[in-house]
């Protein structure tokens, strides 16, 4: 059996370590060690392990976010944690894990106890033939799994943090769709994202996703989320009179979200666009655009309607530190998003070795799985309690460089 073993702390790794070594076959099983979630991430791409021991409280990237990594690559290996946080933290890990449709043994409380491990690695060796990841839900979904998803609420916001570079300060969120099917886990939003389009239901899906974000102001704290809408959505007259009827109820709705548009999205009328952009403004709401620079009308697009904000394209932001042609377009959007008194926005932001370039390159928001995955709403307390401890050492960081 390989495992691997992710625990930031030497001495507890260490213990842990040797408590494996007792009970393994050395003739047959193997364990690799990580010290966090990016160097776990950077060891499975040569190693696949078959059982995971994994920590929460980590650095550089926590476990929460590694976990959420794994299902983002549908990771179907078993899962132990190993944790000191309290009961209750655990409890909603569990579930995440449940929804993302991991393999989760069971939770091994710090200190670990060697007949705990030891019932846990038996559940491990159970069946324990090459894992066969569960069929998708169809090959092509149909137009009625989508109206089914709907109704039974298969269909679920997931919010992803985006953060000050320099400060840290968690900042916004965006609502990203998941679609959990209770046998099948999470499907995969390419298989379903056009679809919904094609059946008109993206406006539907605008609107539950606004709802959600009105109902769970006491976890998001008032702080903005980005609704992605499409240009049909705009310009559709009933959305946005339900949303100005939806802020009519909650004078403080247009503090609580913005629309982020898909750059790559073309009007057939500027002069719907711009008057649903009017009628929006007019109440406070906020337009953003979405991956900039990967559509030809671009810079039309900034002059036609009035954003406030500019998301850089994840396939440049990951780029950079390989590709100078993608560098030096961060650079250029950059320059023209201050020029333009647009706050700027770098998604894909998944190490530390981006969030630095951006940095340095004077970014001024930050969303990726460095900082967190899309969690459920439920998570996010959780998430923002490790955040700050990790933001703070990193702001540390940077004012000891600009200090050297």
């Amino acid at each position: 059996m390989n495992i691997l073993l992710i625990e930031d702390h030497d001495f507890q790794r260490q213990v842990l370590a040797t408590q494996l070594a007792h009970l393994i076959d050395p003739n047959y099983d193997q364990i690799h060690c990580a010290a966090n979630g990016i160097d776990a991430l950077a060891i499975m791409q040569n190693y696949q392990p078959q059982l995971l021991l994994c920590d929460l409280n980590m650095p550089q990237m926590d476990g929460i976010s590694f976990l959420g990594h794994l299902a983002e690559q549908q990771f179907n290996g078993k899962i132990i944690i190993t944790s000191a946080l309290d009961a209750e933290v655990l409890d909603s890990v569990n579930k995440m894990c449940k929804n993302y449709g991991l393999n989760l043994l069971g939770t091994l409380v710090k200190p670990t106890l060697l007949d705990q491990l030891k019932q846990l690695l038996t559940l491990a060796k159970i069946d324990l033939q090459p894992t066969i990841p569960p069929l998708p839900l169809q090959q092509e979904i149909k137009e009625q799994d989508i109206l089914d998803a709907l109704h039974a609420g298969y269909l679920s916001p997931y919010y992803q943090p985006i953060v000050n570079m320099k400060t840290g300060e968690w900042i916004a969120s965006e609502a990203l769709i998941r679609f959990i099917h209770p046998d099948h886990g999470i499907v995969p939003a390419i298989k379903f994202i056009k679809l919904l389009a094609n059946l008109g239901k993206d406006t539907q899906l605008a609107l539950l996703i606004i709802n959600h974000i009105i109902s769970h102001q006491a976890i998001l704290s008032a702080r903005k989320v980005a609704v992605n809408i499409s240009a049909n959505t705009l310009v559709e007259r009933s959305f946005i009179n339900t949303v100005l009827t939806l802020h009519h109820q909650h004078p403080q709705l247009h503090h609580w979200l913005y629309f982020e548009l898909t750059e790559s999205d073309i009007f057939e009328s500027a002069g719907q666009a711009l008057e649903a952009a009017a009628r929006l403004g007019m109440h406070g709401f906020n337009l953003s655009i979405d991956d900039f620079g990967t559509g030809y009308s671009s810079l039309k697009q900034l002059d036609i309607l009035p954003f406030k904000s500019l998301k850089l394209d994840i396939s440049f932001v990951q780029a950079m530190p390989t590709n100078y042609t993608a560098k030096v377009i961060i650079e250029t959007c950059l320059v023209l998003a201050q020029r333009l008194n647009l706050i700027t926005i770098a998604e894909g932001v998944e190490d530390i070795t981006l969030w630095l370039k951006l940095q340095n390159m004077g970014c001024e928001l930050a969303q990726g799985y460095f900082i967190s995955p899309p969690l459920p709403v439920s998570l996010i307390p959780i998430w923002y309690t490790q955040w700050q401890q990790r933001s703070q050492q990193l702001v540390n960081d940077s004012l000891s460089k600009e200090i050297t």
